[in-house]
C-alpha cells in the first residue's frame, strides 16, 4: 500500500511492506525526486527562500519532502487577522507609499492560505501509478 500524508514537516510518502525490495526502494527514490520538482513548481514566491528550503530525506520505504523555513505552515494554511505589537523595539518601523513610518502597533488583515504542499499531495497521489510503472519496467520485472 503507498500512503501519502501531509504533515507538518512537508509530505510524507511511505510504502507498507517490502514487496519488491530494489523495485520498491527505487520507486520511493523517483517518487520523492518528483515530489520535490512539483512542490517547487508549486511554491509561491516572492525571495525564493520558501522554494530553496525544500529538502528530501529518503529512506528504503519512505520520505518525507518539504521546506524547512519556519514561516511554511503559514503560507500553506494562511493567518488569521491579527495585532503586530514591537518585540525588542519601542515602536514598529515600515514604509508606507515611500514613507517612514512608525507605530507602536499595526492590525494585520491575515493572509490567504497559499496550500502547495497539499496541491503536491494530490498531484503525486495521481502519479504515483506510473512512476511505480516506469521503475517496474526498468528494473525489469
Amino acid at each position: 500500500m503507498i500512503e501519502v500524508k501531509v504533515m507538518r514537516e512537508g509530505l510524507k510518502v511511505e510504502v507498507l511492506g517490502r514487496l519488491f525490495g530494489r523495485v520498491i526502494e527505487r520507486f520511493i527514490e523517483r517518487l520523492a525526486d518528483r515530489t520535490e520538482e512539483v512542490m517547487r513548481e508549486k511554491a509561491p514566491e516572492r525571495t525564493g527562500r520558501l522554494k530553496q528550503s525544500i529538502r528530501k530525506i529518503v529512506k528504503p520505504t519512505r520520505a518525507v519532502i518539504g521546506p524547512a523555513v519556519p514561516y511554511a505552515i503559514y503560507v500553506e494554511y494562511g493567518t488569521r487577522p491579527h495585532e503586530i505589537r514591537p518585540v525588542r523595539a519601542r515602536a514598529l518601523r515600515f514604509e508606507v507609499e515611500g514613507r517612514i513610518v512608525f507605530a507602536a502597533r499595526v492590525w494585520h488583515p491575515g493572509t490567504r492560505p497559499q496550500p502547495f504542499v497539499r496541491e503536491t499531495a494530490e498531484q503525486i497521489r495521481e502519479e504515483a501509478a506510473e512512476v511505480f510503472r516506469d521503475v517496474f519496467v526498468s528494473e525489469g520485472w
